[in-house]
């Protein structure tokens, strides 16, 4: 920045300067010829009062006046040209101006010359007033003027260049201080930080914004540690139960009922494939690429499907089963046909977890309905179970999170299903909501965006 600064600077001055040496040399043979004109006047009228001086007056020592009868006798000549032969130039008639320019005199200095030639008349007859000035001497004013200012370009441009070096140091000394703290920032220590200087201005900004994304850093890695941890913790039960009874099974010196034996290992062996099947899932989540696949699907369909699946289970005696142990209803009379753009898959798995997650916590019934508000479709899933106390209603959509009374894992599960449920519904532009149902439990909202032109329009300004 400095070198390009003071580059700049140096072709500026040197064009402003021989912009400069143009214009004062113009202005400087003006106002010589101005005061050429002005001395040829008076000259003329002292001429017509017969009251000429022995020589002539000239204003600077290069200068050279004569003033020529038209018979080319010198009337009087400036001092430095006395006794010199009339010059040669064109007459001017009584009260006529001439401008001339030549490249030299046979008297004087060496040219060129610009001379005012002007017509006067005498009591001897008409005459001509003769003012050369000489250019040279202008030339060598420029010239010098020019010299003093190319000496002086050098010395400004060094001036300014320490200035600059030393105002943009002070300048990007912070930021110089943040890419050295940033650089001692490792994954093991993303709880430092770097220093914000206290003007909120571009390297402000830019302190507190590399701050920010430290603290996002930070809590995407205790996120994904606590992930790590929870998962371990989670399959540590059933690798547990399975080692232990196939140890029991194989120590047993008594007969084994092996038909038991197989159901327990069955059951702990799809507990953990359901387990592996949401941590992919939720992987997929992290990584972007949930609900890639948009069809158009009939969700009140996707509604039918998972309630006889439901009522299947529970008609079955399984663990659909209220924790009291009776048999819970699912009512779906409040389902009307809605269509959505999505993954049909991934649709039907957000519909499932919020109905388990509503009969694992009902104590008679679940209520399922289905409706559309504006161009949004409006799910909403209640039950008549304890329901979620308000200052816990965000943290229910986190990972391997339980409330207090979902603890035991036959009817809390791995604490999964919520946070796919959230992750499902953002791939599809929607919003989860939990409040307060009707029944005295818990209704789970969840809004997701028609299908229609509407939302392709949307779809395609977002992408």
């Amino acid at each position: 920045m400095m070198l390009i600064a003071a580059a700049a600077t140096a072709v500026v001055l040197m064009v402003g300067g021989a912009a400069l040496a143009v214009t004062l040399r113009t202005v400087m043979i003006d106002e010589a010829m101005d005061a050429s004109r002005l001395r040829a006047r008076d000259l003329g009228a002292l001429a017509a009062g017969n009251a000429l001086p022995d020589f002539a007056p000239i204003g600077h020592e290069g200068d050279l006046v004569q003033v020529v009868g038209t018979d080319g006798r010198i009337l009087v000549s400036s001092a430095n040209i006395a006794g010199k032969p009339a010059l040669e130039l064109p007459r001017q008639p009584p009260g006529s101006t001439r401008e001339i320019s030549v490249d030299s005199l046979p008297v004087g200095d060496p040219g060129p010359y610009r001379i005012v030639a002007h017509g006067i008349g005498t009591p001897s007859g008409p005459a001509t007033v003769y003012v050369a000035v000489s250019v040279e001497e202008i030339d060598e004013t420029v010239t010098l003027v020019g010299q003093v200012f190319l000496a002086a370009i050098p010395i400004f441009v060094l001036l300014l260049s320490v200035a600059m070096w030393t105002v943009l140091g002070r300048t990007l000394a912070p930021v110089e201080t943040i890419r050295r703290e940033a650089a001692a920032i490792t994954g093991r220590r993303l709880d430092r930080r770097v220093s914000e200087p206290p003007q909120y201005d571009e390297i402000g900004r830019l302190a507190r914004t590399v701050n920010a994304m430290l603290a996002r850093l930070q809590d995407s890695a205790e996120r994904q540690r606590r992930f790590v941890a929870d998962t371990a913790h989670e399959l540590r039960s059933p690798i547990a139960s399975l080692r232990t009874q196939l140890e029991t099974a194989r120590a047993s010196h008594r007969p084994v009922d092996w038909d038991e034996i197989s159901a327990d290992l069955l059951d702990e062996t799809v507990r953990m494939q359901q387990l592996e099947e949401q941590l992919l899932l939720l992987a997929r989540a992290d990584a972007g690429t949930l609900g890639r696949t948009r069809t158009t699907v009939d969700l009140d369909d996707v509604v039918d499907t998972v309630v006889a699946g439901a009522r299947g289970r529970i008609d079955a005696g399984g663990s659909e089963r209220s924790p009291t142990g009776s048999p819970v209803r699912v009512d779906r009379h409040d389902v009307e046909p809605v269509q959505v753009t999505g993954d049909a898959l991934l649709l039907e798995q957000l519909v499932r977890n919020l109905v388990d997650n509503a009969v694992a916590h009902a104590t008679r019934e679940v209520r399922i309905g289905l409706s559309i508000d504006g161009d949004e479709a409006v799910l909403t899933v209640d039950d008549d179970g304890p329901g979620v106390p308000v200052e816990r209603r965000q943290e229910i959509f986190e990972r391997f999170t339980r409330l207090d009374g979902a603890r035991d894992r036959d009817h809390g599960g791995a604490g999964l299903g919520l946070a796919i449920v959230a992750d499902i519904v953002k791939a599809h532009d929607g919003v989860v909501e939990v409040g307060d149902a009707p029944l005295g439990g818990a209704r789970f909202r969840v809004r997701l965006p028609v299908a229609g032109e509407d939302y392709a329009r949307r779809s395609l300004r977002k992408s």
